[in-house]
């Protein structure tokens, strides 16, 4: 495993709960990265309460690069512990401070990629396409890029506006068969193979609507008793397997095509 990094086309279902619920269903350590550049940490804010002050983050990674260059020490320093091997680098307080950040996310996904070494998964919570001073290099650089779409006409509609150009950006950038999608709520009212015909890109499950639970997530909610069996927690668990599979699936398919390139490049 690696990078996979999420995003949506309109502001709801939200990204970041649906990440958050993954990295808690995660196999591996995982690093959850807040990229979305609308501002305001909704992790901190939401999840954590209010509780932790907004001193460490994207922009302290980002002036300390400017000095150290980035590194893995300079991005663990500005992490937070979310739970057991469950971190967070938050994102901007201020979306005044996104334009700052244009330079920093080539180099810093390969700090990100870099933490596999060291047996961290890396969600990327990138929020809404199409905003200003968006984490493309993030994305473009991604094992997966997963478009989180709920499954009302206006949602899907939103998303089928979108692929077409995102699936062009990542081919020029060698990731098209990353693209993928991620539902929450199936059946309200279409099916994924319904989305996935009309998107045209594989959607590779669901999560639950499951509005209670999600407020864990969302808000700091005290998980109820129940919690770990909710619909919520299910579903987040048997998709972040079905990830983590593709993304092995995806890597076998394109390492022997890269060493045969490189075997062709020897013998010119």
């Amino acid at each position: 495993m690696a990078v996979v990094a999420f995003a949506s086309a309109k502001g709801a279902p939200g990204v970041t709960t649906s990440v958050l619920a993954l990295a808690f269903a995660w196999h591996r350590p995982v690093l959850v990265v807040e990229a979305d550049m609308t501002g305001s940490s909704s992790v901190l804010s939401g999840f954590l309460r209010g509780g932790t002050d907004h001193s460490r983050g994207l922009v302290g990674l980002s002036v300390s690069a400017r000095q150290h260059g980035f590194t893995d020490d300079g991005l663990w320093e500005q992490c937070l512990r979310l739970g057991e091997e469950r971190y967070l680098l938050p994102g901007l307080a201020d979306p005044g401070q996104a334009a700052a950040l244009t330079s920093a996310w080539g180099p810093m996904s390969g700090v990100l990629a870099d933490l596999e070494a060291a047996g961290v998964d890396v969600l990327v919570d990138a929020g809404r396409l199409g905003t200003a001073h968006a984490p493309m290099p993030l994305l473009r650089a991604a094992d997966r890029v997963v478009l989180v779409t709920g499954t009302r006409l206006p949602d899907v509609y939103a998303v089928s506006r979108r692929v077409p150009s995102l699936r062009a950006d990542l081919a020029a950038h060698g990731h098209a068969e990353g693209l993928c999608a991620l539902t929450v709520g199936e059946g309200r009212p279409y099916t994924n193979r319904e989305i996935e015909t009309s998107l045209g890109i594989t959607v590779l499950g669901s999560i639950a609507w499951d509005p209670l639970s999600a407020d864990v997530y969302s808000v700091g909610a005290t998980p109820g008793r129940r919690f770990e069996s909710s619909p919520l927690a299910r579903t987040a668990r048997a998709t972040a397997s079905t990830i983590s599979g593709l993304v092995r699936d995806l890597r076998a398919r394109l390492e022997p095509v890269s060493g045969e390139a490189r075997e062709k490049e020897h013998d010119v």
